[in-house]
């Protein structure tokens, strides 16, 4: 029997967590079968104990990778930009989800949270210590504010706006959705002051002259 090289192997799983992770965000974990897994990647079932133990497998860990791929698209490009126009920009681009019907490219933690609860101990662990790198790779661009670690505040952000997508879409028309997504942003400019100039930005404050005072 032939035998494939490591990296097919790995190109192959890859291939099985991006189709999982777009059948679980759109149509759920129970309706994502093993069959209906492998025909969207264009893979034969037989192969698939290759590569996961079971569909809780399976889903366990297209949840995780769906997170990482989420998080690399929300953050592409944005390097170059300073601080303020870094968190503005990611700001803008989360909430961009609530108007787009295609679930296959919503983050997970506005459509997948549930699972996670339902999980085991073990699972929530390595989820928690997953999210937690990726927050640590963008916490320090995030403001600090008054009695809040710039870690607190990115963790309250990424709160509020997959709360605020995750209730936009259940909303009833678009200019409902629209509303919710435009009140979180609003909130979260005006909270964080991004609004603002950021201080590398800001012109010099001219000084103003010294007016004489008369002698009594």
């Amino acid at each position: 029997m032939a035998r494939y090289p490591a990296e097919h192997k790995e190109t192959t799983r890859a291939r099985i967590l991006a189709a999982s992770e777009r059948l679980l965000k759109r149509d759920g974990v129970e309706r994502s079968s093993v069959e209906a897994v492998m025909r969207e990647a264009g893979l034969t079932v037989g192969g698939f104990y290759a590569h996961f133990e079971s569909k809780d497998d399976l889903a366990r860990q297209a949840l995780l990778y769906s997170v990482e791929e989420s998080f690399r698209r929300l953050t592409h490009g944005l390097d170059d930009l300073d601080d303020r126009a870094f968190v503005r920009a990611l700001i803008s681009r989360y909430l961009a989800q609530a108007a787009d019907p295609n679930l296959e490219h919503a983050c997970p933690l506005t459509v997948l949270l549930p699972e996670v609860a339902r999980s085991s101990s073990a699972f929530r662990d390595e989820f928690a210590t997953r999210t937690a790198a990726l927050l640590h790779a963008v916490e320090r661009r995030f403001p600090e504010r008054r009695g809040f670690s710039q870690r607190e505040t990115a963790l309250a952000v990424f709160a509020a706006l997959s709360g605020a997508v995750a209730m936009a879409r259940a909303a009833a028309t678009p200019r409902a959705r629209a509303k919710i997504a435009g009140a979180a942003e609003a909130f979260l400019v005006a909270a964080l002051a991004l609004d603002m100039p950021s201080r590398r930005h800001r012109a010099p404050l001219r000084s103003r002259p010294v007016k004489s005072r008369r002698a009594a």
